[in-house]
């Protein structure tokens, strides 16, 4: 990413209607391609400290710089995207962010009061954890280990917003 590590890159939100949602992101915003998993399992995680195995449709797009992340969560299972939208929440979720050192920034925040609100790792073992920093800001706070992984994915998306046409808007991955 053209962001430098600790800096914000992702604003990310949590919505009833995936489809809906990117349709107005892409036809009146004129943001994407988005980059969509239809069916994301999280394995490994953890909803405040408790396991759980929520569902995903996830999909992500840039504007300019910053990265959009569309979430629709697919099934019942408690997550902190279940937590938001079951309190009437649906709008701008988390903001996000590598850090330059995954385990101190839990740490951090922890100190902080911050409760750990979801850990765990993404397919291909990537950590990614959210904190909850909603009384200091309204909203979760994400981050993620700098990975390959996550890396060549980033910068996918990122590299396909540069030019759109507004051609092929939704990209199955």
């Amino acid at each position: 990413m053209t962001q430098p590590v600790g800096a914000l890159l992702q604003f990310a939100y949590v919505v009833p209607d995936i489809e809906k949602t990117l349709k107005y992101w892409t036809e009146v915003l004129g943001v994407g391609p988005f980059f969509m998993f239809e069916r994301m399992e999280l394995v490994g995680h953890k909803f405040r400290g408790t396991p759980t195995r929520p569902n995903l449709a996830l999909a992500l797009a840039n504007s300019g710089e910053a990265q959009i992340e569309i979430i629709m969560q697919n099934n019942d299972e408690p997550s902190v995207y279940k937590e938001f939208a079951d309190a009437g929440g649906f709008g701008l979720h988390h903001v996000g962010y590598t850090p330059r050192n995954f385990d101190a920034e839990i740490a951090k925040y922890e100190g902080l009061g911050c409760e750990r609100a979801l850990e765990g790792s993404l397919p291909g073992g990537t950590r990614v954890a959210y904190m909850d920093t909603r009384e200091q800001l309204g909203h979760l706070t994400e981050f993620w280990e700098e990975t390959e992984e996550l890396m060549t994915l980033f910068h996918r998306v990122e590299g396909a917003s540069k030019n759109w046409d507004g051609s092929d808007p939704v990209r199955l991955l």
